[in-house]
């Protein structure tokens, strides 16, 4: 007969029930004061020590002598077997500690990179890491069962009890910090709600392996359809409230982002809305929180799903999310006094939104999409309204009979100067934009079939009074640096 599922359990028992056991250092260890929580006893009464013994010398030789019929043997225990239970305040306690202390928040960002080694270390914590480890030799234990049992369903009660208050408590400080913050700044919601999917993604992971670690440990255990039924069910009603919960705080929350308005209302920098063509903080925190739908898309998907599952949300919410975010900075932008900053900064809004929508999810967005369609509306404004004012130096005849043609070249000349230093300050952090709007205005000014090299061409005479070509396109190049 095969006894892995007994001795994993009472090897680990028995080793981490040592007091002078080695623990690794840690700022902040809640293990001995788990393990010093009182487990009351309701209404029943404990076997003594000699028919303890008694019985388990009978389980082992009828285990024995059956294991072709059974896999473990008969085990009575009276129906009046105590029942374990915790009084609250206690597991409270610690749980608001591992709060207050930062153990929690510091669990939760090591499980998003490792869960496994983040799940043993909060377990072995909670004094029940052996749930998550398997048998590590074959023989016989010296514990008798009864008292294992005991043992097992002690230290299960107390540290289920305090990974249901840690929980709760979580939930309650991320809710808490939100409200106490809703004034500050809107990225202080998006750190909220990527400590909510974080908590929600380990609750997740945690109970399928937990339930699933528990159910295997029960089974030879005795009246465990009974006495640990109810803990397993009380475990798996404590993971499906918290994950409800946190669900519906997650759904109101994305809703919010995916509209936009309601996570940037208050925003001090979008109430003031500084005139610059630099990009937004308001784009830099609609882009956070796409990274982070994206990081938890399967959360997200088994919350929203639920209300639409008929829609692909895999890049559905965050493309929506992003029109509106162009809306909204399209409608704020009319606020400029100059129209040629207000394209310039549309242009370096809408470029980083492509730009960053590449490096979180992997796919450039869809060539018909709203904001690859604005950009290039954006470009052109830019260009029309910026330089078609240079270029019509040279193409607009004068009324007047004194102003000659070289006056013309002079003309176009300075408004090219004026037009070059009015923008060279102006800020074009991504280094290829920077590049494809110096050509455009090569193109469109200089080099193009409208531009100063053709005007050259159709009236030579006039060369001699013209600027160097080359010094031109080094002015254009100069431009957008900051």
């Amino acid at each position: 007969m095969k006894l892995e599922p007994q001795l994993a359990i009472t090897m680990e028992l028995g080793r981490s029930s040592d007091p002078n056991i080695s623990l690794q250092s840690r700022r902040h260890s809640y293990l001995q004061e788990i393990r010093s929580l009182a487990v009351d006893s309701a209404g029943g009464w404990s076997p003594s020590s000699s028919s303890r013994s008694a019985r388990s010398s009978s389980y082992y030789s009828s285990s024995k002598s059956s294991s072709s019929r059974h896999r473990y043997a008969p085990y009575s225990i009276s129906s009046s077997r105590r029942l374990a239970r915790l009084e609250d305040k206690g597991p409270r306690d610690i749980a608001r500690r591992m709060v207050r202390d930062g153990f929690m928040g510091k669990l939760i960002g090591e499980f998003g990179r490792a869960p496994r080694p983040a799940l043993e270390r909060w377990f072995s914590e909670l004094d029940v890491g052996w749930v998550l480890r398997s048998a590590l030799e074959k023989e016989k234990s010296e514990l008798a069962l009864d008292k294992l049992y005991d043992l097992a369903v002690q230290r299960w009660t107390r540290g289920f009890t305090v990974m249901a208050e840690a929980l709760s408590a979580t939930q309650r400080h991320l809710q808490e910090e939100g409200r106490s913050t809703a004034q500050v700044d809107r990225d202080d919601d998006l750190r909220l709600l990527s400590g909510l999917m974080n908590v929600r993604s380990c609750i997740s992971h945690a109970s399928e392996i937990i339930m699933l670690s528990l159910k295997k440990e029960t089974l030879w255990l005795p009246d465990s359809d009974e006495m640990l039924q109810g803990l397993l069910n009380k475990t798996s009603n404590i993971f499906s409230t918290a994950k409800d919960n946190l669900g519906q705080a997650i759904q109101r929350m994305a809703n919010d982002a995916e509209a936009v308005t309601p996570v940037l209302s208050g925003m001090h920098s979008w109430e003031t809305f500084p005139q610059s063509a630099e990009i937004h903080k308001a784009t830099h925190l609609i882009m956070g929180y796409a990274r982070l739908f994206w990081g938890h898309i399967d959360e997200l998907n088994s919350i929203l799903g639920q209300c639409w599952p008929h829609r692909i949300l895999k890049c559905d919410i965050i493309e929506q999310m992003i029109s509106n975010l162009i809306d909204h900075l399209e409608k704020k932008s009319e606020s400029f006094s100059d129209p040629i900053l207000r394209y310039l900064f549309l242009l370096n809004n809408s470029y980083f939104i492509q730009d960053q929508y590449i490096a979180i999810t992997g796919y450039s967005l869809p060539s018909d999409s709203k904001i690859g369609i604005k950009y290039c509306d954006y470009q052109n404004c830019y260009l029309n309204v910026s330089w078609d004012t240079v270029l019509s130096c040279l193409h607009i005849k004068m009324t007047t009979l004194w102003f000659s043609k070289p006056s013309q070249l002079a003309r176009f000349k300075s408004e090219f100067q004026r037009t070059c230093r009015h923008q060279k300050l102006w800020k074009v952090p991504n280094p290829e934009l920077r590049r494809s709007l110096r050509k455009a205005i090569i193109d469109k000014v200089i080099t193009g079939p409208t531009g100063y090299r053709t005007y050259l061409e159709a009236h030579p005479e006039q060369e001699k009074c013209g600027s160097n070509q080359q010094d031109m396109e080094d002015m254009v190049n100069e431009l957008f640096e900051g």
